[in-house]
This record gives structure tokens, C-alpha cells and sequence, in this order.
């Protein structure tokens, strides 16, 4: 009897999420109101599930409605390259977080830290003001540094300190925001938890998490969810060692690279449906990281962008900002915008008023 009620309410939960699919591909249907939270961190444990594209594309969604901070915080800098062409910045996120985790020792915070994005990115200037802190590929040596300093200030039962090396990364974002008048935050992660990913998630407000339709993917976004909310592991445990700290909700779990058999009619293929049900799944085992009362509509459905998402990385293009029928050159290779491009812009634009 369990079981059967058990199975008919994970149908209806799928029932609901790819009826709102469909609403939003067929009637470009969108939610009412502003972005919910002030600074979001796009986190994901996993590689090659599309996250830079999402990145990238949901900074544009979302300069469209405030002024908007960007911190790249993977060491791969695909954030700092989309949104900085062929620009080489001087001033990166190691250079701002060095001298907050080590001392004076190590010079002094930038003066300047971010970087307006429309002088490098011309999609941008019709947003409203955009600013990046690029990334930098120190990023990768990151983690060992500030476990260094933390492990030193729990050793001394300190948890004050704790908690200021926990807030560095915010303390800094903070103060370029308010200096640069940004009302909203979004910084890109690497898809590994230690160090910056760390300091995101104690930055953040809400966290945004792109789950690809495969089991790896998948086990990713159980770990995630468990990590952010089990107290015995890594995050909640240095939680506890500062003191006490909040964890940052689930504004949304994004399915990317979902397949479709119609460019008029969404319609995820046998296989997609099965992994979003089982992302249901997963995410309805832990509500109390969501600020809605129900986890499923917190689950967003995106398309394999295909040359669309290739153009849009390539060229530093937003999907919103393509056309249909334009040739691009990539790698050699000339692509049309076909018009699925319009389903991509609409699913972008919904993921932007869920959060």
C-alpha cells in the first residue's frame, strides 16, 4: 500500500515538473517576481555537466534585472574567459583572498578588484552594471592554504577565527559589492568541494546545482545535498568548529543536456524522464535545505544546447542573445543558430525567475 502511494506520487511529481516544461518552451512561461536571495553560488561536484554555459548565461539573465557581482572561483577561469575575451586580468580572486586568510605579510587587498564586464563583453551592454573578480589557476594550491589556517585556529579553540577565515571569501565580496553598488552576487565554482567551493558555499545565500541526466551526475547531487546538510560531514563540521553558521538553501537543481524529440513540443526522451524522476527523488530526502515547501519545484529543466551552447561558450554570446539563423565560426567549423534556440532562451529565462 506504502509502495503504491509511493510510486504515484513520484508519477505526479514528474507529471508536474515536465508540465511546467512544457509551459514554459510552448508559452514562454515565467514566475513572478525578483531574484529571492542576494548571492548565489552555481556548485556542482561534478565536471562536464554544463555548468560554465549556465554560468555564463544566467549572469546575463540576471544583469538583466539588478546590478550584478561575478567572482570566478574554479581554476579553470571558463567564467573569466567568457566574460573577459582575450583579456589578461591583472587583479584575480587570490590576490583579494591572500592577504584575509594570511596577514599583511601578503600585501594588501586590491584597490580595484572587479572588472566592468561591458568594456571586454559587448552582450553586456545593455544590462544593467556588471562587474567580475576573475579567476586564477592558483585556485588549484587554494585548498591547502586555508585548511592550513583553519586547522592552526581550531587547535587553538578559537572560533572566532574559524569563522572570520570561513567569511573571508564573503567579506570580500561584500565589501567590492558594496563599493561597486552591486545589489546581487553570483560566483562560479569548481566542480570540487575543497577551497574556494568551500568558501562559496559559506558566501552564499542559496546554492544553484546543474545535475546532468547520468548516474554520475546524479550520485553528485545526493553528495552535494549530503554535504551541506549532514553534520558529520566536512562542511556542517566546520560549521560547528566556528561557532554555529547557516547553510545556504537550494534556490535550484537544474537538469542540463535533457534530450527532446520535438523543437516545438517539450518532450525529454524515455532516458531523461527517468533521471529527472530519480533527481526528484533524491531532493525530496532533504527539505529542510529548500525554502519552498515542496522540493520538486525547485527542479528546472534544460535542453542539450548543442551548437547553440557551443557558440554561446566560443564566442562569449548569451543563448538569449543569438538568433535564429546567424553563422558563427567555431573551431574551423561553421554553425547556424537553428530555431531551438528559442526553447534554450525561454528555459534560461524561467531558471532565472525560479531563483
Amino acid at each position: 500500500m506504502d509502495c503504491t502511494l509511493g510510486w504515484w506520487e513520484r508519477v505526479s511529481d514528474l507529471s508536474r515538473v515536465l508540465e511546467t516544461h512544457q509551459a514554459v518552451v510552448e508559452d514562454a512561461y515565467v514566475r513572478e517576481g525578483s531574484p529571492r536571495y542576494r548571492s548565489y553560488a552555481i556548485s556542482t561536484l561534478r565536471g562536464g555537466v554544463g555548468k560554465s554555459t549556465l554560468a555564463f548565461n544566467l549572469a546575463y539573465e540576471l544583469a538583466g534585472k539588478r546590478q550584478l557581482l561575478v567572482a570566478d572561483l574554479c581554476a579553470q577561469c571558463n567564467m573569466t574567459e567568457a566574460l573577459m575575451p582575450e583579456a589578461a586580468p591583472k587583479v584575480d580572486i587570490v590576490k583579494a583572498l591572500q592577504p584575509v586568510l594570511l596577514g599583511p605579510a601578503f600585501g594588501r587587498a586590491p584597490s580595484v578588484l572587479s572588472y566592468k564586464v561591458e568594456k571586454y563583453c559587448d552582450a553586456f551592454r545593455g544590462q544593467k552594471d556588471c562587474r567580475l573578480i576573475a579567476g586564477s589557476a592558483e585556485m588549484f594550491a587554494f585548498p591547502s592554504t586555508l585548511y592550513q589556517q583553519l586547522q592552526i585556529a581550531n587547535a587553538q579553540n578559537r572560533p572566532a577565527v574559524v569563522n572570520s577565515l570561513l567569511e573571508s571569501l564573503k567579506s570580500v565580496l561584500d565589501a567590492e559589492a558594496s563599493k561597486v553598488g552591486a545589489k546581487g552576487i553570483l560566483m562560479d565554482t569548481s566542480p570540487f568541494y575543497a577551497g574556494g567551493t568551500h568558501l562559496a558555499w559559506c558566501a552564499a545565500d542559496a546554492v544553484i546545482i546543474p545535475v546532468r541526466v547520468d548516474e554520475h551526475s546524479l550520485d553528485s547531487l545526493e553528495l552535494t545535498l549530503d554535504l551541506l546538510s549532514n553534520q558529520v560531514r566536512d562542511f556542517q563540521v566546520w560549521n560547528q568548529r566556528a561557532g554555529g553558521r547557516a547553510t545556504p538553501r537550494v534556490a535550484a537543481i537544474v537538469m542540463t543536456m535533457v534530450g527532446s524529440k520535438s523543437t516545438l513540443r517539450s518532450t525529454p526522451d524515455r532516458a531523461s524522464r527517468m533521471y529527472i524522476e530519480r533527481a526528484i527523488d533524491i531532493a525530496v530526502k532533504y527539505p529542510q535545505l529548500f525554502d519552498v515547501v515542496d522540493p520538486v519545484e525547485a527542479i528546472v529543466v534544460t535542453d542539450d544546447f548543442v551548437s547553440s551552447g557551443r557558440i554561446s561558450g566560443a564566442k562569449s554570446i548569451p543563448v538569449a542573445c543569438l538568433k535564429v539563423g546567424q553563422f558563427h565560426t567555431v573551431e574551423g567549423r561553421r554553425l547556424q543558430v537553428n530555431r531551438s534556440v528559442t526553447r534554450y532562451q525561454r528555459e534560461l529565462a524561467y531558471l532565472a525567475s525560479v531563483i
